[in-house]
């Protein structure tokens, strides 16, 4: 009989017990370093046939605030991301593959020590409700000791420091090479992210040959000085200062002499070494004084190559006979030659010849006349006569032969600088490399004509009026049209200025 009673009770009580919801911690405790990450996990069952359907799956912070932080949750196999404790976005996620076999696993990434304490484990399904708590514990160990070394300001004490970030704090124990235990000083600040900046020191002196050992504990990092081999060497910081002064010093006047060297070797010997430079310093004149008379001396002209200016010579020859032959016909037999010449005035109205176009050494002469009045033609025939002998122009033509070079510009085509131009319009590219090279062969004996010369370049402009503060004894002869070089005129003044007005013909 008794049985029987027993039998139809556990048949009666088998459906209550099959049905009973529970959940269990996979471990009550976890424990994980600083930064690193962690997941604590929970089992539930029975499992429902459908984790996607009427299951909510939820981890919470529990703390002593009555408001429940939520760390995570899902609902139907939809995130509820809303609820979620801000200090957690980013950080915490439910290992969704787990709870088609029972687990509710939450992982909780860059762990801080503020992300230690009591978990809440919380699932709800249609079979029923249950929930488990968890602890965990966040550490930072003392990985890392920084050591330092410092003399005391009196006698061979050195106070020895060393210094580690952790959590949770930590003492530091020391000893010598002896195994002795020595006390230290050892203080404790908190950082931003919580942890613990420990700092412990010991005082011993520079004559006990010794090593001494700071540990932190909880197996944390140690270090190790060794004295007195690892002591600061000793500075005199006057000493110091003074030499490095020293240094400096004759490092200066060694560059400065190399400088000196360098550019003097380059000067001296331009693309052909054979050139000597009549002057090798630039002087430096005020605008009222830079353009007086300069003349070459005898001796400073006997160093001169004449080997490469008799080339040069030859070179502005051939250049001109070839660009001035059909402009010379051209404007000749439309312009009369004779009537020109009587054109030709001083600056009291008097008649003029061509011999008093030709400037002295070192002197600046200007030709003005109004367009069309003939300034271009008169300075092609002292191009031509230049070239070929004045016979083969006019028989009364100025003998230009003492000259060795006339370099004429086209100021109406002028773009860059002076020497650039004279380059280019000359065809002296590759002949005359550098500036220098050409300055010296501006002598008395060379006449640099600028016709058509009108002020506005300013690269034009600044590069002539260097030249002509620097220019030594090379004549200068430019034509212009009244008030195109106002300037020009006021800096280089009248003392020295002999002006030829050219007037246009009457009838």
């Amino acid at each position: 009989m008794d049985w029987a009673v027993l039998l139809i009770l556990q048949v009666m009580l088998q459906p209550a017990f099959s049905v009973l919801f529970t959940v269990e911690a996979e471990q009550t405790m976890y424990q994980s370093e600083y930064g690193g990450d962690v997941v604590m996990g929970c089992k539930f069952q029975p499992i429902p046939s459908n984790s996607h359907s009427g299951m909510t799956v939820s981890w919470d912070r529990v703390s002593s605030s009555p408001m429940t932080r939520v760390v995570y949750q899902i609902k139907d196999g939809v995130e509820h991301l809303e609820s979620q404790d801000p200090a957690y976005q980013g950080r915490a996620s439910l290992l969704t593959d787990g709870l088609e076999k029972g687990w509710a696993k939450l992982k909780v990434s860059k762990l801080g020590i503020s992300d230690s304490g009591t978990y809440r484990c919380i699932v709800r399904t249609n079979d029923g409700f249950d929930y488990k708590t968890i602890s965990l514990s966040v550490i930072a160990p003392y990985k890392t000791v920084t050591k330092h070394i410092q003399k005391t300001a009196e006698g061979d004490g050195v106070l020895l420091t060393c210094q580690s970030e952790g959590y949770p704090e930590s003492e530091v124990l020391w000893h010598n090479g002896h195994l002795q235990s020595l006390k230290p000083n050892t203080t404790s600040v908190s950082t931003a992210e919580q942890l613990y900046k420990v700092t412990s020191q010991i005082h011993v002196t520079s004559s006990d040959k010794n090593n001494y050992t700071c540990s932190f504990g909880n197996g944390g990092a140690s270090a190790t000085f060794h004295i007195p081999d690892e002591m600061p060497q000793a500075k005199n910081d006057a000493i110091v200062v003074s030499l490095c002064f020293c240094v400096i010093l004759v490092a200066m006047v060694i560059i400065i002499v190399l400088l000196y060297r360098r550019k003097e070797f380059i000067t001296a010997n331009t693309p052909n070494t054979r050139n000597q430079l009549v002057d090798n310093l630039r002087r430096v004149f005020s605008s009222a004084a830079c353009f007086q008379k300069c003349t070459v001396s005898d001796e400073e002209r006997t160093k001169f190559n004449t080997y490469d200016q008799t080339d040069l010579e030859a070179i502005l020859k051939n250049h001109y006979s070839k660009v001035m032959e059909t402009e010379r016909w051209n404007q000749w037999e439309v312009f009369c030659v004779e009537e020109l010449l009587h054109r030709l005035q001083n600056n009291n109205s008097q008649p003029a010849k061509l011999q008093d176009l030709l400037p002295d050494d070192g002197e600046i002469l200007f030709l003005e006349g109004p367009p069309g009045s003939g300034k271009t033609t008169i300075a092609h025939i002292l191009v031509s006569s230049w070239t070929e002998g004045p016979t083969r122009v006019l028989p009364n033509l100025p003998d230009l032969s003492s000259l060795h070079l006339l370099l004429y510009v086209d100021c109406s085509r002028v773009k860059g600088d002076l020497f650039q131009e004279i380059t280019t319009q000359l065809s002296l590219a590759g002949r005359v490399s550098v500036e220098n090279e050409l300055r010296t062969m501006l002598t008395s004996e060379a006449l640099l004509l600028l016709d058509g010369y009108k002020e506005g370049n300013h690269l034009f402009d600044e590069s002539l009026k260097r030249f002509l503060c620097d220019r030594g004894g090379c004549r200068v002869l430019v034509t212009a049209c009244p008030g195109h070089c106002p300037i020009l005129r006021e800096t280089v003044g009248t003392v020295r200025l002999k002006k030829l007005q050219m007037q246009t013909q009457k009838y």
